[in-house]
């Protein structure tokens, strides 16, 4: 299964429809041009306009229908990218206390217009790099702590935010060492049994999907840069063979290591 990808740009015609369930990662729709209908599990209705933006909740069904011509950009957003804002996610804890679970949008700020002006370019360019779009994902997350309010910022990002991130931080400074789950749980005092439920409530996905999508994040990392052969990709990697390495590329990446390295 191919990873999600991290930037979409999409043209839409008037009264286009279509519904998502999202079971995994929390997404950001900026609106560049038009007009959005937004029903959330059938029960809460809302207009998404131009040079607006809202951010999707894990669980949630969501169905659009656009009002007119609409452009979009979407970015991926799961809770492992905010690690690097981790201090600032902390510091807005106490601000979540006043967070509600209602529909929240914010408007785009000059400054992320041009961003994303430059992003719908780049998404145009068919630019094949797995770390470009990375930093330039980082590189979002810096411009909204930075330009925006606390107050809208916690609930435009009330999702992600949780008495549980003590946990989260865990998880992500140690599941790269950990073998598999049961190495992790026993790493954070848990049963597996326990471990798996926490994590499931804080990840949305069970640890073994997600360890192995992290995984797979990190080996197409190592191949695009190109610094490594793929035998010591796969030693690193802690893979018992290069054929258990190729069968997990092909799985994880859609192709086998040495077709991702060629492209």
């Amino acid at each position: 299964m191919k990873d999600q990808k991290i930037w979409e740009s999409l043209f839409l015609p008037n009264d286009y429809h279509f519904e998502k369930k999202l079971s995994d990662d929390p997404m950001i729709f900026f609106i560049i041009k038009g007009t959005m209908s937004v029903s959330i599990n059938g029960i809460e209705k809302f207009e998404a306009l131009s040079h607006e933006m809202f951010m999707t909740q894990s669980d949630n069904s969501y169905s659009i229908t656009t009002l007119e011509q609409t452009q979009l950009i979407i970015c991926d957003a799961p809770m492992e990218a905010w690690y690097s804002e981790q201090k600032w996610i902390e510091e807005f804890i106490s601000e979540s206390k006043n967070v509600s679970d209602h529909f929240f949008k914010l408007s785009v700020k000059n400054v992320i217009s041009h961003f994303l002006f430059l992003m719908g370019y780049y998404l145009g360019e068919n630019i094949e790099s797995p770390v470009f779009f990375e930093l330039k994902r980082q590189e979002l997350f810096f411009l909204l702590f930075f330009y925006y309010q606390k107050e809208d910022l916690a609930q435009f990002l009330r999702c992600i935010l949780s008495k549980d991130i003590l946990f989260k931080k865990f998880v992500m400074a140690n599941y790269l060492t950990a073998r598999n789950v049961p190495a992790l749980a026993k790493l954070a005092n848990y049963s597996t049994s326990g471990f798996i439920k926490k994590f499931h409530k804080c990840f949305y996905n069970s640890p073994y999907k997600w360890m192995q999508k992290q995984k797979a994040k990190h080996i197409s990392v190592e191949i695009n840069r190109g610094n490594k052969s793929l035998q010591e990709i796969a030693n690193e990697f802690n893979f018992s063979s290069y054929q258990h390495f190729y069968v997990f590329c092909k799985m994880q990446l859609g192709a086998p290591p040495s077709s991702i390295l060629e492209k």
